[in-house]
Formats: structure tokens, sequence, C-alpha cells
């Protein structure tokens, strides 16, 4: 039996994500497991959106997506191992937790994901797990990038064989930037800014070694399977992004 590890980044925790990764249907020879590696008690996101006034043509994304914060009973309820971390640096900081926990090579698959993502499909995993491409690619990930080409951090598949090719660490050493203690955020992304660094060894590993990436869609943030929030929103945006992500939105229906 192959195994899937789908690891999250908790810290938005809206009910409609973890119940719709924990329904992902597989082949019939795969299994998967879950983990939320918290930076923070769900309790604070709540009162952190209490009073967000949505607005624009995605507030109905946004609407679904937080239909419900969920609480740590409800997402270990969906199958999820729940485990609050010390909050130092996000995207695959979490990532680096994780493996400090638990052996990647027990997995074929390693799903790195924040959980202000919204899943559109239930037969998502299957369908990359069984697509054409499989064997081809190391990394795959949902959108086009921003510059083209860069991983975001926010929902990518790794197979094993690249989590060891890069030593069974996600290199960090760009990052200055540490939150722990820290309950809050706001939807401002230069908050974080810093933690954009975790990207540029893996790049710069990825061009050396010339690692196979597969790019689900040719739009930043928005597939078929996922659309990516910002700084915990779909309506998040930055202006450079808008078009590219509008474009996505539209051709796939969803505005």
């Amino acid at each position: 039996m192959k195994k899937i590890a789908v690891v999250c980044s908790g810290w938005h925790f809206p009910l409609h994500f973890y119940e719709n990764i924990s329904t992902q249907i597989l082949p019939n020879d795969w299994s998967m497991d879950m983990f939320c590696v918290s930076h923070r008690d769900p309790q604070y996101s709540e009162i952190e959106k209490k009073d967000v006034v949505l607005r624009g043509n995605r507030k109905h994304l946004d609407e679904k997506l937080y239909s419900k914060i969920a609480s740590i009973k409800e997402i270990e309820d969906f199958g999820w191992v729940y485990k609050e971390y010390p909050n130092t640096v996000g995207d695959w900081g979490c990532s680096n937790q994780w493996l400090d926990d638990y052996d990647y090579k027990d997995y074929e698959l390693m799903l790195f994901t924040h959980d202000d993502n919204l899943i559109l499909k239930n037969e998502w995993f299957k369908k990359i797990i069984e697509h054409q491409s499989f064997n081809e690619w190391e990394i795959w990930t949902n959108g086009i990038g921003a510059p083209v080409g860069m991983l975001r951090g926010s929902c990518e598949f790794f197979k094993k064989s690249i989590i060891e090719k890069i030593g069974g660490k996600f290199d960090l050493s760009m990052v200055k930037l540490t939150r722990v203690g820290e309950k809050f955020g706001n939807r401002d992304v230069q908050q974080v800014n810093d933690w954009n660094n975790t990207v540029y060894p893996l790049m710069n590993f990825i061009i050396k070694n010339g690692i196979k990436v597969f790019h689900e869609s040719k739009y930043y943030r928005v597939s078929e399977f996922c659309v990516e929030g910002e700084r915990g929103f779909i309506s998040g945006t930055q202006s450079s992004n808008i078009s590219s992500e509008n474009n996505g939105l539209e051709y796939y229906k969803l505005i």
C-alpha cells in the first residue's frame, strides 16, 4: 500500500478545507495520513475573522471557505493528527517541523499546503496520482507561480525522492523573521514578507539540479482543483497578480 501525507500549516482553520481534504478519493492501492502543523489555537482565527467584511467578485468563494471555523475536535474528528508547534517560520518551516517528527520515507507523496485553500473537487488526489505525467515529475504545484515558475510554498506535492535530494529538510537559512508566541496576524502581505525567502534555496536547487516540476495550471493561485488564499482569503491579492488570478477564476467559471 502506497501512502500520501497531507501536511498543512494550521493558521486560518476553515472547516471547509479540513473536511474536503479528508474526503479526497484515492486509487485503491493508496492510503492517506493527514497532519495539521498548527501555529495557534483555532479560537484565535475565529476572533481575528469575526469582523472581517467581505467584498468584491470573490466574496462568495470566501464565504464558502469560511462557512465555519473548525475546532480542534472537529479537525481531529475528520481524521487529522493535530499538533501545535512554536510559530517560528510558516510555509516550509511548518513542513520542517513535521519532518522532525515523522519519516518522509514512509510516504510516496507529500502535500505541503496552507489551510486557507479552497478545495474544489474530491477526486483531486486520484487524478494527480493516475495522471500520465505522474512518473515524470518530482514536484507538482497548483499554479504557475509569481514570478512565473516560482513555487509559492502553499500547495505543492513532493515525491519522497526530492525530499531525499534536499537532505530531508527545507533550507530556511535566508529567513530571519520569527513569530514565536504571536497569536494574531493581519491581511498585510508585508507582515511576514521575510518568509518568502524560504523559496529561494529550493528554487536554486531545482534549477541547478534540473528537477522536474509540473504546473497544474497556467494561472496564479487558481487551478481546476484548488484556489489558494492570500493571507487567509481568496479575495486577498496583490495588484501585480490580479489579472492572472481573475483569468483563472473566469476560466474555471468561479466568478
